[in-house]
Formats: C-alpha cells, structure tokens, sequence
C-alpha cells in the first residue's frame, strides 16, 4: 500500500514547485544535455547530512537495468503518474523473475533504502503521442554507499555494476556502456 498526501496540501507543494521551475533553471540535468530525462533543483544548499531535490522527469529512467541510489530517500509524486519497475530484495534486483511494479498517482509517498533497487517509468499521452513529464519531491539522507546498476545476470557486467562504469565517462549524466 502506498500513502498519499492529502489533495489541498499536494496542490500548494505542486504550486511552490512550478514556481522555483519558473524563477531559475535546473541545478543539474541527468541524462544529456541535448534531451534530458531528468532536470534536478536544489532547494537547500547541498550538504552531508539531508538534501531536498525537485525533480522534472521528461523521459523513462535507463531501461537495461534497476539502479539503486547512495542514500535512504522520501520521494512525494507531485504531478504526472509514474510505473515503478522495483526488486522487494535487492540482492535479487538483476532478475526480472524477482521484479514487481506499482503505479504510483499523484500525492504518492514513498520511502526508498539505499539499497533498493528501481526504475521509473512515465505514462504515455496518446493524445500528444509523447510521455506525460512527472515532477517529485525527492528528499535524502545522509550517503552511506556508492550507487550503482544491477545488470542481468547473463551479461558482462553480470550483477551489481558501480554508476561510473555504467554511464557515459564523458558525461555522468549520458547513456555510456550500461551492462556490457
């Protein structure tokens, strides 16, 4: 079961949020800089112990495989929808047979361990035959490891794969070698 935020107060969270989107550009653009998947605010000065980041999402995240994250997180879907590709044990994220999804609709609260294993998705608009943009709330703790992907069990990578041998080492945020 997912918790929902109550409607009046996922409205004011959602105006503020537009607001900031307006008065200033992305802090950071994940994902390319030609066509980003991902545009990042920080609404705190960033720091050790807990960062608050708005998130514009434009584009599924990376589908080879579920990434993990170096922090526990608190994430808030203030507008659009998202599918949630995630493995409820982690060891046993690179296996599609030990993966579950869930939709998660606007006001959805979730807590997410520095282990778990996901993978976002948008919905799609057959109307304007694109992705429907989804914008959170995602507040984090302090780092207690590296990040990293977890590649299909029969590719090179073969399990747990650190994110910078998995993005573009030209730029972090730029698909790179993934799984191979």
């Amino acid at each position: 079961m997912t918790l929902h935020l109550p409607a009046g107060l996922r409205r004011r969270l959602l105006r503020a949020a537009l607001a900031v989107m307006a008065r200033r550009p992305a802090d950071m653009l994940i994902g390319g800089t030609e066509r980003p998947y991902m545009r990042r605010w920080w609404l705190l000065p960033r720091n050790a112990l807990f960062n608050i980041y708005l998130h514009d999402f434009q584009r599924d995240d990376d589908d080879r495989a579920l990434h993990d994250h170096p922090w526990p997180s608190l994430s808030i879907l203030l507008q659009g929808e998202l599918i949630e590709t995630y493995a409820p044990i982690p060891a046993l994220a690179a296996e599609p047979a030990h993966q579950r999804t869930r939709h998660l609709t606007p006001g959805a609260i979730v807590w997410r361990g520095a282990r778990f294993a996901h993978r976002l998705a948008l919905t799609w608009s057959p109307r304007a035959m694109a992705p429907r943009p989804a914008i959170t709330l995602f507040i984090v703790g302090p780092r207690v490891r590296e990040w990293g992907f977890w590649c299909p069990k029969g590719s090179p990578a073969g399990g747990w794969r650190p994110w910078k041998r998995f993005v573009s080492p030209d730029d972090p945020g730029a698909v790179g070698p993934g799984c191979e």
